[in-house]
Parts: C-alpha cells; structure tokens; sequence
C-alpha cells in the first residue's frame, strides 16, 4: 500500500555491491562519494552477515537480484529498507537502472520521483533444517527453499507434510517452497503459478516430478511445510541459493513465516509490477526495463 515517506539522510545510506564484480564495485565508489555516505562500501557474498551497528537508515544494492537476495536477509532482521540498482540481467526485484543510479538513487532517497516514493514489504520464510547430527540455525528467505538430489543423477524421494497432515512423497529432482517473491523466480521456470508479491501465501512447486501430483499447491502463509529426505542418497537444501546444507535419509527441513519482512523503496503505481514482469519476460534475460520501454513507445508510433 502507498504509505507517507519520510526523506533519508544519504549519508546515513550503506552502499553494498556484489564482490565478484568490478563494475559493480565501481559504481558503488562512486554512488557512495556522491551520497556522502559515512559508510565505506561494502561486498556482499554468500558468507556476508550482519550489517553492523549502529545499522544505516537504508541499504543500496548494486549488482543483481542475486546481490540484493543478499542483502534482504540482513536488512530484514534489523529492520532496513533496500533499494536495488540493477547490473544484473533479469533484476525483478532491483528499482534502478546502473546507468541512472547517480541521478536516480537521491531522489528516491528525498521521496522526489514522480509518483512518490512508497514501502513495498514482501513476505519471507523461514527454514529449519534438521539433521541427524543436529537443529541448525534458522534461516530466513526472500525467494525460495529447494530441497532436492545431491551430485548423482537420481531422483530425489522427499515426503511432505502441511500443518502435520501428510501431502503426498515427490519423486522429483527437487521441491521448493517459494514466497510469492520468489514465485518469478526457480518455481516460475519449474511451471509454477506468478503470485503477486503483496500476497503472503507459500507455493510449493515439484521439479520434473514423477508421480501422480505434479502440479503447483498453494498455501496460506500460516501453513509450517515440512520436507522429509526418503531417498538413500544424499541431497541438500539451498535457502535463497545462498546458503546450502547437505542432507541424508531421515533429515527433514521445517518452512514457515518469517517474523521478518523485506522492504524495498519503490516509485510509482503498485501495478509497476505487472508492466515489469511482462517486460522482463518478453523482451529476455539481457534486457533492461527502460530499454524495453524505449523499443514499445518506437513501435507505437510506428503503428506496429
């Protein structure tokens, strides 16, 4: 929903970028120089944790969603709003475009885009994963949990249970569970159902299932989905693609809600989204959304 917004110091704004790209550490340096932030900049990567205290006003992304996936499970648990800027391919989850970040990221920052500046809170899981040698640490997800087959070719056996009521047992080389974020994500490529991402309901989509339920289920966002390992051969977990943890027979892993969401700063109409999402889709992986615009408004008015 459009909520008031309340301007951010810039300075007060943490900068951080995907550590495997020197572009993005490029365009980082200079956003951070151009905010004043008090902040240095900072690499995020699959063993990056928490933000440090005291915790800035705002979290700014460069890279792709991979980087801002990254970022959401930090800022969500201390409560810090993101904004994405996009060097990535797909970037559904990023707001700016690299090229206009230097003159687009103050902006958003002092709530002067055309449209106003809103909160878009979205919905995460939670996963616990349970082994024979022990109850991991939960971990908190903005896109998906895939539990699935291990390094050799065979197929996954994982049984599932919703609110402790059996489902059935997948015969898969996977099953995620997915927010509705992370249903235009692996599940979508998997044939799952788009969810608008102001829902909060959980979908569970099987990968090249074998069996006689192979199609998408939706739940309500207060169902606890517990994945049981059935099969002899080792499989693993993966939380958001980030974190994995390998998995034997009998190990199980338990998703719920979250008790954190992830805001991101968006501008313009709530309904951005679906023109988003049909771009995205259309025009490929290599095409930014600005650019696809430009192409639509030239075919308009050439009468295509």
């Amino acid at each position: 929903m459009l909520v008031s917004f309340q301007p951010i110091d810039p300075a007060a704004a943490l900068i951080c970028y995907n550590a495997a790209s020197a572009p993005a550490f490029d365009v980082a340096e200079r956003l951070r120089s151009s905010l004043g932030s008090r902040y240095p900049a900072r690499a995020l990567d699959d063993a990056s944790s928490a933000l440090g205290d005291p915790a800035p006003d705002v979290v700014i992304t460069v890279g792709g969603d991979g980087t801002l996936l990254r970022a959401a499970r930090l800022a969500a648990q201390v409560g810090v709003p993101l904004l994405g800027v996009n060097l990535g391919r797909l970037g559904f989850l990023t707001e700016v475009e690299g090229a206009d970040a230097l003159e687009l990221v103050p902006r958003y920052l002092a709530g002067a885009v055309p449209g106003g500046v809103w909160a878009d809170r979205r919905a995460m899981l939670q996963a616990l994963v349970l082994t024979r040698s022990g109850e991991h640490p939960p971990v908190h997800v903005l896109n998906d949990v895939v539990v699935g087959r291990g390094a050799l070719a065979h197929l996954a056996r994982i049984g599932v249970t919703i609110d402790g009521a059996e489902l059935t047992t997948y015969q898969a080389d996977a099953v995620i569970v997915a927010t509705a974020t992370g249903s235009t994500a692996y599940g979508l490529s998997a044939g799952g159902p788009i969810l608008h991402p102001a829902l909060a309901d959980t979908v569970l989509v099987p990968v090249a299932a074998h069996g006689d339920l192979d199609a998408p289920v939706v739940v309500p966002r207060e169902a606890v989905v517990e994945l049981q390992v059935l099969s002899e051969h080792a499989s693993t977990v993966s939380a958001d693609g980030i974190t994995e943890v390998p998995l034997g027979p009998g190990d199980r892993v338990r998703v719920s809600a979250s008790p954190y969401e992830a805001v991101f700063l968006r501008a313009g109409a709530p309904a951005r989204f679906y023109e988003t999402l049909v771009y995205r889709l259309r025009r490929g992986a290599d095409q930014s959304v600005r650019l696809a615009r430009l192409m639509a408004e030239e075919e308009a008015r050439r009468g295509r």
